[in-house]
């Protein structure tokens, strides 16, 4: 397979146009006609990663982190980024980087934390439509007009390539009927009528909404599968999301524990004990089941946590003063930005298992750059 089929697949799975704004996303280094047989997953695609998959014959690194964030203006031996790229060039080895796209779908990277931690009903917990930072909006509503009896073929269309599904729901379209009257100019080749006359027909009125990814897609497929030769299409800007997008997670743990309880475990699921814990107010012996997640520096989200009554929030980079004023109202668990994304690595490999008939594996080089005392 190649590598920009690789990025198709990863693409319509993980949709790399809801991003922070200014965010690497899909192939950073690498030639997209590249044929490749083995890819290696990776949350950050450091020197020995790429080191790892030239050992292992991976032609292809797909990381969460992208390699760089800002303009690289030179390529110098000795410098860490200038190392990681002489490296996958000299040894033809691509790199795709899904970065905050994949923190942002509902299904990415905070979801697999939480369900690492056994949470159940599980759900974003900020919606995209409260981040200015995000780039798309995510929905709109199209709306198009056509004769009573091409309203299936339109609908099929308007769902083959990518409308009408609002969260786990499909199809989803409103139909009304109402007459549409126009004149046809003396230049054109209607449909129904002719030219110079006025006409009026039975039309139906369709709409339902499309990701404002699949625009220009689903209007051209409409176009051409509409009758007439000047359709009457309609798309307005919705606020409200679909729900397959938000940053962080919140949901319940099936059985209350202590604080102290719940350290252990996230020690354990993490394969960390660097572990920052800040209690809150009579906290220690209560027993514990809201719980929120965020991976990565998701601390400046504490307040989104409080508010869907979560009793803890685990995530990391916080800082001194947010630690005191976070733990006047709830439980804090900083538990490292590489421990709560670790996941990730699981999460692509599993995703591009379900199309690449090649072999994928998780990245045994890529660990936590911060250490404990018994680690040194």
């Amino acid at each position: 397979m190649k590598v920009s089929e690789v990025l198709q697949i990863l693409s319509r799975e993980i949709i790399p146009a809801v991003k922070w704004k200014n965010d690497p996303c899909g192939l950073l280094v690498g030639n997209p006609e590249s044929e490749v047989n083995k890819i290696l997953t990776a949350l950050n695609p450091t020197l020995e990663v790429v080191q790892e998959a030239k050992d292992k014959g991976c032609g292809l690194i797909v990381s969460h982190h992208p390699l760089f964030k800002k303009k690289v203006a030179s390529l110098v031996e000795g410098d860490m980024y200038s190392d990681i790229i002489r490296c996958l060039i000299r040894n033809d080895i691509s790199l795709i980087s899904f970065h905050t796209s994949y923190d942002l779908l509902k299904d990415g990277v905070s979801t697999l934390l939480a369900e690492e931690l056994g949470m159940k009903n599980i759900a974003p917990l900020v919606p995209v439509s409260e981040l200015d930072e995000v780039e798309v909006h995510e929905l709109y509503k199209i709306v198009v007009y056509c004769p009573l009896e091409f309203e299936s073929r339109i609908k099929k269309t308007i769902h083959k390539h990518g409308g009408a599904t609002i969260g786990n729901y499909d199809h989803c379209f409103f139909s009304s009927e109402g007459t549409g009257s126009f004149r046809p100019g003396n230049l054109t080749d209607p449909f129904i009528g002719k030219p110079g006359k006025i006409e009026s027909v039975k039309e139906k009125r369709i709409e339902t909404v499309i990701p404002e990814w699949k625009i220009n897609e689903v209007v051209d497929a409409v176009k051409r599968s509409h009758p007439y030769e000047e359709p009457v299409i309609d798309l307005y800007r919705i606020y409200t999301g679909s729900g397959n997008f938000g940053l962080g997670a919140i949901g319940d743990l099936e059985n209350k524990v202590t604080l102290k309880d719940l350290c252990r475990t996230v020690s354990e699921k993490l394969r960390t004990q660097s572990l920052r814990i800040v209690t809150g107010k009579n906290s220690r012996s209560k027993k514990l089941g809201r719980i929120a997640v965020c991976g990565g520096s998701g601390s400046s989200f504490w307040k989104y946590a409080l508010a869907k009554g979560a009793e803890v929030f685990i995530s990391s980079e916080f800082g001194h003063h947010l630690y005191q004023e976070a733990s006047y109202h709830m439980n804090i668990i900083d538990a490292t930005h590489h421990s709560t994304e670790q996941f990730v690595k699981k999460g692509l490999k599993e995703v591009l298992e379900r199309f690449f008939d090649g072999t994928v594996s998780e990245s045994l080089k890529d660990t936590d750059i911060i250490k404990n005392m018994d680690q040194i």
